[in-house]
């Protein structure tokens, strides 16, 4: 097995990736069955309950705002993740100083990753070879591929300069490294280029439909399905600027598995009395396809307490849009002297008690993959039967978040204006899963945006991320670059972020 990864693997229970990493035991036992390299790949390749990703992000983008007031139970509530808030080039390190439920393994999303990783290529290198059914062996193989085209993909977008980076080609931006076995080697893995971390993506995702296609198993929502995994290769494409492949993968997602919730019938607080209560983010709900990682991404430190939903997203969502009312609570005026935040987030209300995932792949991103992929083809052929088609697919989502009595169909318009309403559409409908807001705002070309900070009651800041800003690139945390100084810190604007 030639310097295999598993020396410090007990196949009951398995040990977390850094400490098999770090660590070698003496009553070591080597995996040989299919079942016991699934194992491996669930406990240590997938994202689990208490798996962060990046938590980090949700303070970064333009959906949430901080507000400070008499009612802010502690400063720490505010300041131990401002600095995620204010784009400094060094939030990891300030941020760990300060505490927290982001100062470990939540601002590492590197290290995360790339243990995923390890456990994903377990499964890729050693299944074939295993003691087990031929149907098995396909399915989790083709499950892991799926698994490590997403952790790469990741990486390469936080980590990197977006695919479609209008000053270069992806051959010349600088990546990520890619891990595609499971040794544990002793060179420092060196950085590929934007476009041959893409390239491997997708070679990754075709080895996995290819295999999930073959059986096309229904699974359980926290198991990787073939649909899953056309709906991640529809998601790579879309960031790729590849529009007829965007449109080939998600039209699959949608012509065999179309559901959408639909919100007239949907209640995000569950009633107690309700025996089938439906949480948004959720195994049950209809849309959903993978359901995976830890609910506590989205409950860091000062979150709905000092840091909730921002005036400019609530700006975008008009009367008789019902995600206003079911993705949203606003306070009402007889308790606002109160509360700090004017309104907060729903999405995840009821997960807890449901169970600790908390995140979701959902049809309704399939919608808007094809729909924005139809309406570029339209504004660079002028194709308006692509523009219809567009059309058709975001008024069937609006249709379902909509009250019935009030929803108005979208009409042709001119290309430039159709993309507008469909990525306002993306944002209302992907609000705070999944880091989606701010990986769109990389691809439309890493436009300004600022925030307000009150770092008193009654003093307030703005900061500002530039256009094309260097931090639209998170840095690697220094534990990393200690361990591998070939990498090379992303650029930064040096100092401190200063207030406008």
């Amino acid at each position: 097995m030639k310097k295999l990864f598993l020396l410090a693997f007990l196949v009951v229970p398995f040990g977390g990736c850094k400490k098999f990493l770090e660590e070698r035991s003496q009553y070591e036992i080597i995996p040989k069955t299919t079942k016991q390299f699934s194992e491996i790949l669930y406990t240590e390749g997938m994202p689990g309950a208490k798996t962060l990703l990046q938590p980090y992000l949700t303070f970064m983008d333009d959906d949430f705002q901080a507000f400070n007031g008499e009612m802010l139970p502690s400063d720490e509530d505010l300041t131990v993740n401002a600095p995620c808030y204010q784009w400094q080039p060094d939030f990891i390190d300030l941020s760990k100083n300060g505490g927290g439920t982001l100062a470990s393994s939540g601002m590492d999303s590197w290290s995360t990753y790339y243990q995923l990783l390890l456990g994903a290529n377990v499964a890729i290198q050693e299944i074939d070879g295993s003691q087990g059914e031929l149907k098995d062996k396909i399915q989790f193989k083709g499950e892991a591929f799926a698994a490590r085209a997403f952790y790469h993909f990741m990486l390469v977008n936080l980590y990197a300069l977006p695919y479609n980076d209008s000053t270069t080609t992806p051959d010349k931006l600088v990546g990520i490294p890619m891990r595609l076995n499971a040794n544990l080697e002793d060179e420092s893995p060196k950085r590929s280029s934007v476009k041959a971390v893409y390239d491997q993506v997708i070679a990754d995702l075709d080895s996995s439909i290819q295999l999930l296609e073959q059986q096309k198993l229904q699974l359980p929502a926290f198991r990787m399905s073939y649909l899953g995994a056309e709906l991640l290769a529809s998601r790579v494409n879309l960031y790729m600027e590849n529009w007829e492949k965007v449109i080939e993968h998600a039209s699959v997602v949608i012509e065999r598995h179309p559901q959408l919730m639909d919100f007239t019938e949907w209640q995000p607080i569950p009633d107690p009395n309700d025996p089938n209560p439906r949480p948004f983010i959720a195994p049950d709900n209809p849309e959903v396809l993978w359901y995976y990682g830890s609910v506590l991404e989205y409950t860091s430190r000062g979150l709905m307490v000092a840091y909730d939903v921002s005036y400019d997203y609530m700006s975008i969502l008009e009367p008789g849009d019902l995600r206003r009312d079911k993705y949203i609570s606003e306070v009402p005026e007889i308790f606002k002297p109160l509360v700090l935040t004017p309104y907060s987030q729903l999405k995840n209300v009821g997960t807890m008690g449901n169970s600790m995932l908390g995140n979701a792949w959902r049809t309704a991103e399939a919608y808007l993959n094809r729909a924005e992929a139809y309406i570029q083809l339209y504004r660079t052929t002028g194709n308006a039967e692509a523009a219809q088609k567009g059309l058709d697919d975001l008024n069937k989502l609006r249709a379902s978040r909509w009250d019935k009595t009030k929803f108005v169909p979208w009409t042709l318009h001119p290309g430039d204006e159709l993309l507008q309403l469909c990525r306002q559409e993306r944002r209302r409908e992907l609000f705070m899963e999944g880091g989606h807001r701010w990986f769109d705002l990389r691809r439309y070309g890493m436009p300004a945006i600022r925030h307000s900070y009150m770092p008193t009651k009654n003093t307030t800041e703005i900061y500002e991320l530039k256009k094309r800003d260097p931090q639209y690139v998170m840095p690697i945390s220094n534990e990393v670059l200690e361990k591998n100084r070939t990498l090379g810190q992303t650029p930064s604007i040096g100092a401190r972020r200063m207030p406008i």
